[in-house]
């Protein structure tokens, strides 16, 4: 079908209805402005209650009380098929029936008084006749249509004039705008609409006219947002795609850099082996020699005692052969064995990098998704607007536009929605290989230097969490009132960047947070008065839940709170400690996955730390840290082992806990929960069995982390109240 004018420029399927793909049969229109023919309608709407999907836009539509028959017809759209088909029969000139004589015969003129088509000589009895007088200003006769004069205006004045909705004898006079611009009669203004605001219909076109105009000029505007959002999310994947590259790129050099030093160490062990072996052979031949000479120049009555010494000497010589042996077999084993878990790493972190950036970009996929429905929505509403502003009918102007507008405001809402979270869409959450090569990491014997935290003054400041990202700058958290807790990211001089307060919300517990990186950009941190928030470290937005509810008993919940968090950047997870003895884990977008109940020894962690697969936690009632099994087929964690306990005046209590990139584990001791209080930093070996260093710091330490500078690995001991950062050096062996 081609659309003639006024619609050349409208496709056919606009005419069509999307569901049988024919012209539509009494339209029926919906809140968001798709149409569809009654038929085709009424069995979507069956068994739906209250409200249905539209099946183009899938908005969510109400249903009228009166089903189906409470749905608009879309009369607009009946007058433009009637335009289009009465055009093509004057055109195709076809033999129909004449409503005046019943006589098969081209059509000449079309009578909307009659409701039908005319032949030649009943048409000049219609333009004659007084009997039909009243019909002659309803009459379109074909020389309209030959002419090219015919519009949809013209035909709307050729058409009855629009009758009262309430007395259908009497034509409509005004315009009621109380009630959704019905028209009525005179009548009606002394009955059901007395008092309503009544106008003049053709001030009401122009106004909604000029209302539409105004709306489409700001959607064409807006829809500009759109296209810059889509061109975001195009820069944002090319972006993703080279941080996965250059991801990848630096893990193999660093994973060939390891790999070739550990290499080096297996030649250098064998190296050693083979003098060791050429050196002890060399001397027990010299020594042989030598007891062979003196055994010739003694008496041959000692010759056995010879023999047994010469037989002592090779034994021995073979079993310290033997021994070094043993130990170099070992020393491989272990490098090996290192080597493999290098491996095993670097295929875990480029599976999971490769997860994520799928997941991101369905992600991003769904933003342009969105995009895309956005742009149909514009495009669907623009040309149901221009077919209305172009037919120049004032009562097609006071029903229809109204629809627009109103189906307008949720589309202006979205296309001036703005995507912060879509700045992290090209972030990877991923930390480097560790260094499995090490095996030995020194802390400096004093502090390197002192960073003056010049944001933690004041008597209600407390500082209870620090932790580190790859952006270079810290995050610390803690208390700033008795109703709010803050975060505040902080660079390397301790000078304030960006500082939250969060109101603690209704729990009864002080607002003390704490904080874990998430990635390079992103922090985990919760509140003791169980508010967890994913905290975005260069815009400082966060995103909010309180998983109070996850405690059980709520009237107990003073009882019960979050007490520390840890985070496995490699999956995104989120780990929320709490007094009751269980650990909570939520992925990054704070969607709860499930719940581990920890050993009955274990009742309320302090600083827990996810590390190598396992949990490592301070609890702080039985003043012990302890290792426990993070196995994602089980609701309860098995206890491993307990770390070493240091030497310390009083009693111990494990403060705070981190790890550095080699593996090496750092736990701040206590020797009180009150103060005054004494504090040390312990060093464990890669798997927290073994105390290898024990270190005295300042009293007023409360967290400790690690941070990578140019100068290498850092460990850095936070302090309340004075508002001071202790930094030790770290030199790997």
């Amino acid at each position: 079908m081609a659309c003639p004018s006024p619609w050349k420029d409208i496709e056919d399927k606009f005419f069509e209805c999307s569901i049988c793909l024919d012209l539509f049969k009494e339209p029926k229109l919906l809140p968001c402005l798709h149409r569809f023919c009654k038929p085709c309608l009424e069995p979507i709407l069956e068994g739906q209650v209250g409200t249905f999907k539209c099946p183009l836009c899938k908005d969510v539509c109400k249903i009228p009380n009166n089903r189906i028959d409470g749905f608009k017809t879309d009369f607009h759209m009946k007058s433009m098929l009637q335009f289009i088909q009465l055009q093509k029969t004057f055109e195709n000139e076809e033999v129909r029936v004449c409503v005046g004589c019943s006589k098969k015969l081209k059509v000449t003129a079309y009578c909307f008084k009659c409701k039908d088509f005319l032949c030649v000589q009943c048409y000049q009895f219609h333009s004659t006749n007084k009997m039909v007088a009243d019909h002659r200003g309803n009459v379109l006769a074909l020389k309209d249509v030959e002419g090219k004069s015919l519009t949809l205006e013209k035909l709307a004045s050729l058409k009855e004039a629009l009758r009262c909705h309430v007395h259908t004898k009497f034509k409509a006079q005004l315009c009621c705008c109380t009630c959704g611009n019905l028209p009525v009669c005179v009548t009606c203004t002394y009955g059901k609409h007395k008092g309503h605001d009544l106008q003049d219909v053709a001030n009401v076109s122009k106004e909604e006219r000029e209302r539409l105009q105004k709306r489409l000029e700001e959607l064409v505007k807006l829809k500009e947002n759109v296209t810059s959002l889509t061109d975001k999310i195009n820069k944002v994947n090319e972006e993703l795609t080279s941080v996965v590259a250059d991801t990848k790129a630096k893990w193999k050099t660093q994973y060939e850099d390891q790999t070739r030093k550990l290499k080096n160490k297996k030649e250098k062990e064998k190296r050693e082996f083979n003098r060791f072996k050429t050196v002890l052979e060399e001397r027990s031949r010299k020594e042989l020699q030598k007891l062979e000479t003196e055994m010739e120049e003694k008496i041959r009555e000692i010759r056995d005692e010879y023999d047994r010494m010469i037989k002592i000497k090779i034994r021995e010589s073979k079993e310290k052969e033997e021994t070094k042996q043993n130990e170099i077999e070992n020393s491989e084993l272990k490098i090996d064995e290192t080597m493999n878990k290098l491996d095993a790493v670097m295929n875990e972190r480029n599976k999971t990098i490769e997860e994520q950036q799928q997941r991101k970009l369905r992600e991003t996929q769904n933003l342009s998704d969105l995009c895309n429905q956005w742009v149909n929505k514009f495009e669907n509403m623009s040309t149901i607007a221009s077919s209305v502003l172009e037919s120049h009918n004032h009562w097609t102007d006071a029903q229809c536009i109204p629809d627009i507008r109103a189906a307008s405001e949720p589309l202006v809402e979205d296309l001036m929605k703005d995507f912060p979270e879509m700045e992290s869409l090209s972030d990877i959450t991923m930390d480097d290989l560790p260094m499995l090569c090490t095996d030995r990491v020194n802390i400096s014997d004093n502090v390197e230097s002192v960073v003056d935290i010049d944001v933690i003054k004041g008597t209600w400041f407390c500082l209870t969490g620090i932790t580190s990202t790859g952006s270079g700058n810290n995050v610390i958290s803690g208390m700033s009132s008795s109703v709010h807790s803050f975060i505040t990211v902080i660079n390397r001089q301790g000078r304030q960047i960006r500082q939250n307060k969060i109101d603690k919300g209704k729990g009864g517990s002080l607002p003390i947070r704490y904080c874990a990186a998430l990635s390079r950009d992103r922090i985990a941190s919760v509140c003791k008065s169980n508010q967890l928030v994913v905290y975005n470290i260069h815009g400082g937005s966060l995103t909010q839940k309180n998983i109070t509810s996850f405690f059980g008993d709520i009237k107990t919940v003073g009882k019960k709170y979050a007490s520390c968090i840890t985070t496995d950047t490699i999956r995104g997870h989120i780990i929320v400690g709490s007094s009751i003895g269980s650990l909570f884990i939520f992925d990054e977008e704070l969607k709860f996955i499930r719940a581990l109940k920890l050993p009955e020894v274990i009742k309320c962690p302090r600083d827990i730390l996810y590390h190598e697969g396992v949990l490592l936690i301070c609890d702080e009632k039985s003043r012990c840290a302890y290792a426990v099994t993070m196995d994602t087929s089980k609701t309860e964690g098995e206890l491993l082992y307990k770390l070493p306990i240091p030497a310390i005046d009083g009693k111990t209590y494990p403060w705070s806990i981190c790890a550095d990139r080699a593996g090496f584990v750092y736990i701040l001791w206590a020797s009180s929960v009150c103060h005054p209080a004494k504090f040390i930093i312990t060093q464990y070996s890669q798997d927290g069995q073994q105390l290898l260093t024990t270190k005295r710091t300042e009293d007023t330490a409360r967290c400790i982390t690690t941070l990578m500078t140019e100068e290498g690995e850092k460990l850095l001991v936070a302090t309340s109240r004075s508002g001071k950062m202790l930094c030790y050096g770290l030199t790997p062996e």
